[in-house]
């Protein structure tokens, strides 16, 4: 099929959004600098320049260096931090984390708030009184930008298909959201944003195709390929904690499916523990000073459960041939072992060298990814790569 050509106003908007994403991409830069990169004439680039300006998207810093050949110095240029801000819900099981950041990406706000046992309209009245705070704090011109919620559960179509943590009770977050604030909302799986947050905050940026498994009450994974997000037909690709790894059967012949997520997933050990031991109420750092003192039933259960993940990385590296694995669990940066021990499971089924690393920052990757998604929308650049620079981790995280 013959593409057409664009016309002038198509055209226009398309290279406004590309010297949006060279300034974002780039920032300090100028317009000669922008000229050169998209191999535009300086007149045109300074019609988009001054476009972008006048919309408030833009802040001058100052004058550079001149160039080799002298002439005048340049004016440096950066994504104006003081237009607006974003805003990111992680909604889990026993925590509401919540991330503000400026329209650069930079981080204003992260707090982590307790919902355990709550049902999803007391964490909508949690969220709209955060939200109510920001607002009186806010000092931009614009406010708030847009907001993403990162769903422990399938996503499709904008709207929350399963979530097996929290029961929604027919809730539409975009809708209640959307009236409430008329800016976009935008609802995606957490593993899917963490590999989002991968390949636009870390180094996977460099890499074209990547699987990002997170290691939590459950298993989940976000792909990567050919640097697009790969969500599936109905956004149940990636639900790999449902693989099943074995079946065992019932003294009625009944065959009973013995997943991944069963054995290797967060949750699972800390029941197994807790079944093995006799006691209730146990958490990862209970499970990481079991550890530390080298406890017997511990180790053995430690086992199975990296077989499980090594099992899982190799299933998924032979249907999809990734670049590189990364895990996405705070368990495994409580003990760190356990990332030496997946590595060498991996290397007896599969004598190959893939790269499989921890996610760093792995308790903001959720919120930092759903940060990249909404940033994108508020800037109107659905589609266009953006790289954001990796944050210090705030105190309270």
């Amino acid at each position: 099929m013959v593409q057409r050509s664009m016309n002038r106003n198509q055209l226009h908007d398309q290279n406004l959004k590309l010297v949006l994403q060279q300034i974002f991409n780039n920032h300090p830069t100028s317009r000669i600098e922008i000229s050169h990169q998209l191999n535009l004439n300086k007149s045109t680039v300074s019609s988009l320049y001054n476009t972008l300006m006048a919309d408030g998207y833009l802040s001058e810093l100052g004058l550079g260096d001149a160039s080799t050949a002298g002439g005048r110095k340049p004016t440096l240029v950066a994504i104006n931090q003081s237009y607006g801000y974003t805003l990111t819900f992680d909604l889990g099981y026993r925590h509401l984390h919540a991330l503000a950041t400026n329209l650069n990406g930079h981080i204003w706000k992260y707090d982590r708030i307790d919902t355990k046992g709550q049902s999803i309209h007391d964490m909508i009245d949690q969220m709209t009184q955060y939200i109510a705070q920001l607002q009186t704090d806010d000092t931009t011109a614009h406010g708030l930008l847009g907001i993403c919620f990162s769903i422990h559960g399938i996503v499709d179509q904008n709207r929350v298909q399963t979530s097996p943590f929290i029961d929604m009770d027919g809730i539409d977050l975009e809708e209640v959201f959307h009236n409430a604030y008329h800016v976009p909302v935008v609802l995606e799986n957490e593993a899917n944003l963490s590999a989002i947050y991968e390949r636009d905050f870390n180094g996977a940026r460099q890499l074209n195709s990547t699987v990002t498994i997170s290691i939590h009450r459950g298993i989940g994974a976000g792909v990567i390929l050919r640097r697009d997000l790969f969500r599936g037909e109905h956004g149940d690709a990636g639900e790999i904690g449902q693989t099943v790894l074995t079946v065992t059967t019932d003294t009625t012949g009944h065959v009973q499916p013995i997943r991944a997520e069963d054995i290797g997933s967060e949750d699972a050990i800390i029941r197994a523990v807790e079944a093995k031991k006799g006691q209730d109420n146990l958490d990862r750092t209970d499970i990481a000073r079991l550890y530390q003192q080298h406890d017997p039933d511990l180790t053995l259960i430690l086992q199975r459960a990296t077989i499980a993940i090594s099992s899982l990385i190799y299933n998924t590296m032979r249907t999809l041939d990734p670049d590189a694995f990364f895990l996405n669990s705070p368990l495994i940066e409580e003990v760190p072992d356990l990332l030496d021990q997946i590595r060498a499971g991996y290397q007896q089924l599969a004598h190959n060298d893939v790269t499989i690393d921890l996610t760093t920052n792995a308790r903001l990757a959720t919120v930092l990814g759903g940060c990249s998604v909404i940033t994108h929308r508020a800037l109107g650049l659905d589609g266009y790569e953006l790289r954001f620079e990796r944050p210090e981790t705030p105190a309270n995280a």
